[in-house]
């Protein structure tokens, strides 16, 4: 496949990193309220909303945020075997450059026995939330590759998607758009008199209501010419480049009106 975007300073490691939407989860792991849905759903609210929001997970005390670190062949192994007795990874992530997050301060975890973890319990929260225990044989989490920004009590647990920093997505289908987000800027009726045509003689002259809708939709700025990688159930491979602005007006927006027509005689 085509290499992901950027040039590393390390031969073995990728130049990005991956937010899967869609990772597989055991019995008793649901993801947090805010993001529920598909893995498709999930990620169509995170580019709707122009951040991806942090959320606690095992072991942590505070919320984090959590990135891998896949190869290439590690990629499709995840996507399409899976790594563990969990299954597949969905074909659902956000792409990122690698030196824009680690400038955001994302690390790598650090993968402990258990005597160092209780060691580092007095560490500050969040290097204390980086720690993941590590028992070969019991709890090995190293496939993951995992990075994580941790967030403190003070912190907003959130990270903001700028241009450079999110610079593509993996999708399960071809071709695929996020849908806007719509809104009904006015909605009424209208009564009118209309002629409706015969196939003989004069028209019939009816007494019509009209409904009129003026609707607005806005499509995920973050999502504009962001390059779109498609699993295609083998491999991950490019698929042309989110064109938002074409959709929109210079506001921001696209607004459409329609009418429906109820006759009354």
């Amino acid at each position: 496949m085509p290499s992901m975007p950027g040039v590393g300073t390390h031969p073995d490691l990728p130049t990005t990193f991956v937010h899967f939407t869609g990772r597989p989860r055991s019995s008793g792991d649901a993801p947090p309220d805010f993001a529920n849905g598909t893995p498709e759903e999930r990620m169509v609210r995170i580019l709707i909303e122009g951040q991806l929001r942090a959320t606690k997970v095992f072991g942590a005390s505070h919320p984090v945020l959590c990135f891998t670190e896949p190869s290439e062949i590690a990629r499709r192994v995840m996507l399409r075997d899976g790594v563990t007795q969990r299954g597949p990874y969905a074909p659902w992530g956000l792409i990122f450059d690698r030196a824009r997050l680690i400038a955001a301060e994302a690390t790598p975890v650090l993968h402990m026995s258990a005597q160092e973890m209780r060691l580092t319990a007095d560490l500050p929260v969040r290097s204390r939330n980086r720690r993941i225990r590590y028992e070969p044989g019991r709890s090995d989490w190293l496939h993951e590759r995992e990075w994580r920004i941790c967030f403190g009590p003070e912190d907003e647990p959130s990270l903001h998607l700028t241009p450079d920093l999110l610079v593509g997505v993996i999708v399960g289908e071809q071709g695929w758009m996020p849908p806007p987000v719509v809104t009904v800027i006015k909605d009424y009726t209208e009564n009118k008199i209309i002629e409706i045509p015969r196939a003989s003689g004069r028209p019939v002259r009816v007494r019509a209501q009209l409904r009129v809708q003026q609707t607005n939709f806005r499509y995920s700025a973050a999502a504009d010419q962001l390059v779109r990688w498609w699993w295609n159930g083998e491999d991950i491979v490019e698929d042309g480049v989110f064109d938002v602005q074409t959709q929109m007006s210079p506001d921001g927006s696209s607004i459409v009106s329609s009418t429906k027509t109820r006759i009354s005689y």
